[in-house]
């Protein structure tokens, strides 16, 4: 009998954390030329969506060729970066849609590019550009640099960095 309550105890505990991890699942994974590592073995840094509400977060309003005007929120790409001690000089950010587009650390670093997960303050959904989606300050970029080449940044379903 004891052996039992303890079998079903087991149970419960395994799908507690089973039920905890798919509440807070790994959202981003972070590789290439980086200096901390969630898991060595891989050579990753994995992110949960906690893990990347503990960092600072930053909001702005703005529009986009694919939404209306709305507050996108998140932390900014250059503080994961620093999180996970990255050592490269570019970033490939890659989407669940094989969609990948490489952006210099220096730029990611010269302007307060956002890897947003809320927009208007609910979180992002795959069906609805999530779970991540890199955004730039359009407010505070002249409208000269604005058009199909920033666009091609404005990455949406974002699910890893790779520094290089």
């Amino acid at each position: 009998m004891a052996m039992r309550k303890a079998w079903w105890m087991g149970l419960g505990l395994f799908l507690s954390a089973c039920a905890l991890a798919y509440a807070d699942p790994v959202i981003l994974t972070v590789s290439g030329k980086i200096g901390r590592f969630t898991d060595a073995k891989r050579g990753v840094y994995q992110f949960r969506d906690s893990d990347l509400g503990k960092l600072r977060q930053i909001s702005f309003r703005t529009s986009t060729s694919w939404t209306p005007t709305v507050t996108f929120s998140g932390p900014l790409v250059r503080d994961i970066l620093a999180k996970v001690e990255a050592k490269g000089g570019s970033v490939r950010v890659l989407a669940i849609n094989y969609y990948r587009y490489d952006i210099s650390v220096a730029e990611l670093n010269s302007r307060d590019v956002v890897l947003a997960r809320r927009i208007d303050n609910k979180p992002f959904d795959v069906a609805h550009y999530g779970p991540l989606w890199l955004m730039y300050p359009l407010p505070d970029i002249p409208d000269a640099d604005k058009g199909p080449s920033l666009d091609a940044k404005l990455v949406w379903q974002v699910e890893a960095l790779e520094v290089m």
